[in-house]
């Protein structure tokens, strides 16, 4: 073989085999390099294809080997994540050189004064798609994880978006269509110098109306704070009222029974008088005077429930002191007569309906048993209430304690809740208060910017700007 024939072949041979690696490596390359979002500040040079590279490719297949070198010089989310931890401005290597040092310089100083709107730009290739800029600007400010609001603009200028938590996506796209047809470098300058002036108008937006409610919260609470006031003087007064209507009653029930005794006109000291008679005449003295002192000292309507235990007690005794005298049985320690306690231990039940009310069994002195049997009314314990006189068990809650300490050894007020249905006080007795309170929270809330790709979240609000439709991206 001929000199020139051995050299040709050799050539043809180098050429097959640095076609075979290129040819891998187009395949191998991902469709696009941003994984999720990017933000940017470090610029840096798109590679091109060098002179030795073109003498390299295949002959019919150039194309592919530029597509491939293209692709495998895109930068990735955290090549951008990176550049702009420290800065405001990142351009990708697929964007070139279409900034200057300086204008970079003076892009940064000018979004690094934006700090209120705290911006950060990626310059991006003019063939990326709509559907990689919002994933792709989610992710790196994901990473970054710092700044308010992250912007993409390709190269040329043309298209612009972005996310933002200062700013919702109407304000984003307001902005951006304001900026619409400036240079690049003018444009993000001017971009964000008009998101700053929204951001501080907005907070002095928030700033007024948050004064207008808390003037508005204070009027309120004031207001309420005084109907609370005016509601509790009136409920301080009323019971107030109802005190001193219930310790006259109550002592009337002490005066009667302090005559009751009275009456007996016994000489305690009289040695010839029986020692029983004795007995349980001092034991309803003892339990008068108890009646007397918790009546002074009472302050609460609970506190007359002592008070009528003891005149229960007093009065039975007495009862049973002037059956002694008379030579007649002791009675029988019984309820005290349902109508009107002062009358005594019951003796018998009898059944009887308030009116309007259901049939119910009730305890009854005799003069009372006598009149509800043969169809009279029998004689029914009234009690100052309100400036006038009402049934004891009508009289309002403040009896409660009342008819509570009379009943208290039969019974107390389950006895009661019984005897008294259909009644005002009855339906105080027998009712109860329940019910729970629900925590009135719901879901636990999230925050952050999500994960790398996927939909946008996290507080983030999303201006389409004007990238376009089609294969463009936009509406993010």
């Amino acid at each position: 073989m001929r000199t020139d024939d051995r050299a040709n072949d050799r050539g043809r041979r180098t050429v097959r085999r640095g076609a075979v690696p290129l040819l891998v490596a187009a395949v191998a390359v991902p469709a696009f390099a941003f994984a999720a979002p990017a933000q940017g500040a470090v610029a840096q040079t798109a590679s091109t294809q060098t002179v030795s590279e073109r003498a390299a490719a295949p002959a019919g297949q150039p194309h592919v080997v530029k597509i491939a070198q293209q692709r495998a010089a895109a930068d990735n989310v955290g090549q951008i994540a990176k550049g702009l931890i420290d800065s405001r401005l990142y351009v990708t290597s697929e964007a070139g050189n279409v900034l200057s040092p300086a204008d970079q310089n003076q892009i940064k100083t000018s979004l690094a004064g934006d700090s209120d709107a705290d911006i950060r730009a990626v310059v991006v290739g003019n063939n990326v798609t709509r559907a990689e800029v919002g994933p792709m600007l989610q992710a790196v400010a994901n990473r970054v994880g710092k700044g308010q609001t992250y912007i993409a603009i390709t190269a040329d200028g043309s298209r612009m978006g972005g996310i933002s938590k200062k700013l919702d996506s109407k304000e984003i796209n307001q902005l951006v269509t304001r900026t619409n047809g400036a240079p690049l470098k003018e444009r993000l300058i001017r971009f964000g110098g008009l998101a700053e002036k929204k951001v501080d108008d907005d907070s002095r937006s928030g700033m007024i109306g948050g004064f207008v409610t808390l003037g508005v919260l204070v009027l309120v609470v004031a207001g309420a704070l005084g109907a609370f006031l005016v509601v509790r003087k009136r409920r301080r007064e009323r019971e107030a009222q109802q005190m001193a209507d219930l310790k006259a009653g109550v002592q009337e029930d002490v005066t009667l029974l302090g005559e009751d005794i009275a009456r007996l006109d016994l000489n305690v000291m009289d040695a010839g008088l029986d020692p029983e008679i004795r007995a349980d005449y001092e034991h309803a003295m003892d339990s008068y005077d108890k009646a007397k002192r918790e009546t002074d000292r009472a302050a609460r309507p609970e506190d007359m429930q002592d008070v009528t235990a003891a005149l229960e007690d007093g009065r039975y005794y007495m009862t049973a002191t002037r059956a002694r005298l008379a030579g007649d049985p002791v009675p029988e320690r019984r309820a005290p007569c349902f109508f009107n306690p002062q009358h005594g231990p019951s003796v018998r039940d009898v059944t009887w309906a308030p009116p309007g009310g259901m049939a119910r069994s009730v305890p009854a002195c005799a003069a009372d048993a006598d009149a509800v049997l043969h169809g009279f009314d029998p004689d029914v314990r009234m009690v100052p209430s309100g400036g006038i006189r009402r049934p004891y068990w009508d009289a309002g809650p403040a009896y409660a304690p009342y008819a509570g300490g009379y009943y208290y050894g039969y019974g107390g007020f389950d006895l009661l809740g019984g005897l008294l249905i259909g009644t005002a006080l009855g339906s105080m007795m027998s009712g109860g208060w329940g019910g729970g309170y629900g925590d009135g929270f719901g879901g636990d809330g999230m925050g952050g910017f999500g994960g790398d790709g996927g939909d946008i979240g996290g507080g983030w609000d999303f201006g389409s700007g004007d990238f376009g439709g089609g294969g463009d991206f936009g509406g993010f």
